[in-house]
């Protein structure tokens, strides 16, 4: 299988189980990959350069070892470590930081839970002067790619071994309202149009008996190994609000149809499609 610097590594562990203990004998920081559970949450979320930035790694070295394995690299090998221009930033000493909320995401992942909806609702709630500071085992990339992304500005710091704090503040001049519901509305194309250029050429899952964070973790994955061409229909209770900003990155369309209060469909597909 062939990869590059933005394959999920959800997909890599799929072709080869074998990558969990290749990407672990890096570093004591990749041993997180053989907890299960921080693997449900990390794996459908984090590239190869996104792990190499959480492992504190060059990538070559991630490249490396997955060509160890059997795995072929697409792409220019790089030079040096690339941030992916996440700006993160060690603030330590720097920040005068007044109004600190803090939320520390260990236990729930220690029982099992994702806690990127716990994290999210957090945000919701904090006020422009608050700063939001959540305490981890490991730098969370994907989240704040999210909310940098919402117009926060974040900082890591690593007071001791195996904990890491991140902070985030809203930076109002970076602030756009993005209600995602209004921009699945605001497209113009046609749901049953779209549906039937398609053809026979779907996958079809369906996640509403699903409990969450499961639903958005499923979809990632499905997306992952469409087929050029290939769409995903999506039997959902409702619109996913927190998927829409993956799907962006990651170059796909979602259009959607309600069906009832308790059932929309879904249709996603890569937008680059001929």
């Amino acid at each position: 299988m062939k990869f590059n610097r933005n394959t999920r590594i959800s997909t890599l562990i799929k072709e080869n189980e074998e990558t969990i203990q290749a990407i672990a004998s890096i570093n004591k920081h990749f041993l997180k990959l053989k907890n299960p559970v921080l693997r449900k949450v990390l794996a459908p979320r984090v590239t190869v350069a996104d792990a190499a930035k959480v492992g504190g790694v060059e990538i070559d070295i991630m490249i490396k070892k997955l060509k160890e394995i059997g795995f072929e690299f697409e792409g220019d090998m790089p030079q040096k470590f690339n941030t992916d221009n996440l700006n993160i930033e060690n603030m330590s000493g720097t920040k005068n930081i007044k109004n600190l909320v803090s939320l520390d995401v260990r236990p729930t992942l220690a029982s099992g839970e994702d806690p990127f909806n716990i994290i999210m609702k957090a945000v919701k709630i904090l006020k422009e002067e608050e700063t939001l500071q959540i305490i981890n085992s490991f730098e969370p990339i994907p989240l704040i790619r999210k909310l940098q992304a919402k117009g926060y500005e974040s900082w890591t710091e690593r007071p001791k071994e195996g904990e890491v704090h991140t902070f985030f503040k809203l930076n109002k001049t970076k602030w756009v309202d993005n209600e995602v519901e209004e921009t699945v509305k605001k497209s113009n194309k046609n749901f049953e149009i779209e549906l039937a250029n398609f053809g026979n050429n779907l996958r079809r899952i369906d996640v509403r008996e699903l409990e969450m964070p499961e639903p958005m973790v499923q979809i990632l994955k499905e997306i992952e190994t469409l087929k050029n061409g290939q769409a995903l229909f999506v039997d959902h209770k409702k619109i996913p609000q927190f998927l829409l900003p993956e799907l962006e990155l990651r170059n796909f369309d979602i259009l959607y149809k309600e069906i009832d209060c308790n059932h929309t469909i879904l249709l996603i597909y890569k937008n680059n499609r001929s």
